[in-house]
């Protein structure tokens, strides 16, 4: 009798530890969170689920600018690549929270494989499974601490044509459970680029570009050595084109332009793209309203 009251009372003491429970009785299994990175397999991407497989919730359609991704050449932001480039991806989350946590994945368009290749920066780890690779938190970077998540991609060969880079990140709520969590799913796309990478053009080159507050006027000084015509556009972080205006024919030299762009554009971080004869110039301006 003795052996069976010790063997009742272990399994309810696993029951116990191995159930949340709520007001109303059985809430849900618990699922420890994943505080150096989910699983393969959890961006949202197609034929993948997302961090609502551990997380209690349900999954957001990032359309305020949750997730702000950058692939950068150096520090410049870049809105096409160059096949069998290294770029440095960078992920920010707003606004900012104690606790947070991601994971990314880039795939052609086309066909919905990886696009290219990943390797793990000083704040990201990398894992993998069906041929895909993706970028994730680690326990040191989970933390509000961290402003930005850094990793490297290396471009595909050409012909992948246009690859979008599918997000899905968790601003956690700190209470060491899998409940209250806010997760978030967003797509950023990128092109294939025809044309040389920006650190080796000699064509043209961008001086100064910023933002004039209160004007709203974009101020670009711009050093080209021919005559060509400017094409100006104005991107977000999803890779859209918000505006976009013909500069006309810049002479050779220095050029100054005071472009204005709508009143009504919301206040965030933009890419300006110049089209300069076939080449590309790009620089992260912060619009502030």
């Amino acid at each position: 009798m003795k052996n069976k009251s010790l063997l009742l009372i272990s399994t309810m003491s696993l029951m116990f530890f191995g159930f949340q429970f709520s007001k109303n009785g059985i809430d849900k299994m618990y699922v420890p969170s994943n505080s150096p990175g989910a699983g393969a397999g959890k961006t949202g991407a197609p034929g993948e689920s997302n961090c609502t497989a551990c997380h209690a919730g349900n999954a957001n359609t990032d359309v305020n600018g949750v997730n702000v991704l950058a692939v950068l050449d150096g520090t410049d932001p870049v809105t096409s690549y160059v096949p069998g480039m290294t770029y440095t991806v960078r992920l920010k989350m707003t606004p900012p929270t104690d606790k947070k946590g991601f994971q990314s994945t880039a795939l052609k368009d086309a066909s919905n494989d990886m696009a290219g290749d990943f390797s793990a920066g000083s704040n990201t780890s990398i894992n993998s499974a069906n041929g895909r690779k993706y970028a994730n938190h680690t326990s040191a970077s989970n933390s509000g601490s961290v402003p930005a998540w850094d990793w490297t991609w290396t471009a595909p060969d050409s012909g992948a044509g246009d690859i979008t880079f599918y997000v899905a990140s968790n601003l956690a709520n700190n209470n060491g459970a899998n409940s209250g969590d806010e997760i978030w799913l967003s797509q950023h796309s990128i092109s294939e680029s025809s044309s040389a990478s920006l650190s080796d053009l000699t064509q043209s080159s961008l001086n100064n570009v910023s933002f004039v507050p209160g004007r709203d006027e974009v101020y670009v000084s711009l050093n080209t050595f021919e005559n060509d015509d400017i094409q100006f556009s104005l991107i977000d972080f999803k890779g859209r084109t918000v505006f976009s205006t013909n500069l006309g024919i810049a002479d050779s030299g220095t050029n100054i332009f005071n472009v204005g762009i709508p009143s009504d554009l919301e206040a965030g971080s933009f890419i300006v793209k110049l089209e300069v004869n076939n080449h590309e110039l790009t620089k992260l301006i912060q619009i502030v309203r």
